[in-house]
């Protein structure tokens, strides 16, 4: 669950740590800080996304990127993936890797994502994964105060399920989708 007192390093424009912040004031303020996201695909090519919780302040209820994780104080983004992933869906990066599946990236540039939300003022610098090739959907253990459910779609129909429903998807994931060129 999102603990307001948690700790993040502030950037500058150039990705460089100046300061540091509580996750209230960072959210609140719109203070530029890391995060990093993770596609998740299974040896069928199919995309998982993870059904956030009904407790989270933004996006409750919504699907999501297969992981997205706020960078802990002096971590890089591939150490933050490798957490994200254990924490939010219990996939071992060790055990996967060992399955035959690849966690790929970045897969794009560093990128700015801001989302502004009623009191909620959220500007993150972003790195994109993907680990390709998962195949123990069975191991997959979530926290229920993070993800109440995950899904497994064709990537391809992502954009029409979006355009469909967007209230369904959040902000973070149709923004990424298009960043990322998608097409149905």
């Amino acid at each position: 669950m999102e603990q307001e007192d948690e700790v993040f390093d502030i950037v500058d424009e150039s990705n460089t740590v100046v300061r540091q912040e509580y996750r209230g004031v960072v959210h609140r303020t719109g203070l530029l800080h890391r995060a990093v996201y993770c596609w998740v695909y299974d040896t069928q090519g199919r995309l998982l996304l993870q059904k956030r919780s009904p407790l989270k302040k933004i996006g409750p209820n919504q699907w999501d990127l297969s992981l997205a994780e706020h960078l802990q104080p002096g971590e890089s983004y591939r150490e933050a993936v490798v957490r994200g992933l254990k924490e939010e869906l219990g996939i071992s990066l060790q055990d996967a890797s060992n399955s035959g599946a690849v966690l790929v990236g970045p897969i794009a540039q560093t990128h700015k994502r801001e989302l502004h939300d009623g009191e909620f003022h959220d500007v993150e610098l972003v790195q994109s994964f993907r680990l390709e090739g998962f195949h123990d959907a069975s191991s997959l253990k979530f926290d229920d105060g993070e993800v109440i459910d995950v899904q497994w779609i064709d990537p391809g129909s992502l954009q029409g399920l979006i355009q469909e429903c967007p209230q369904n998807y959040t902000a973070w994931l149709q923004a990424e989708a298009a960043y990322l060129n998608w097409k149905p």
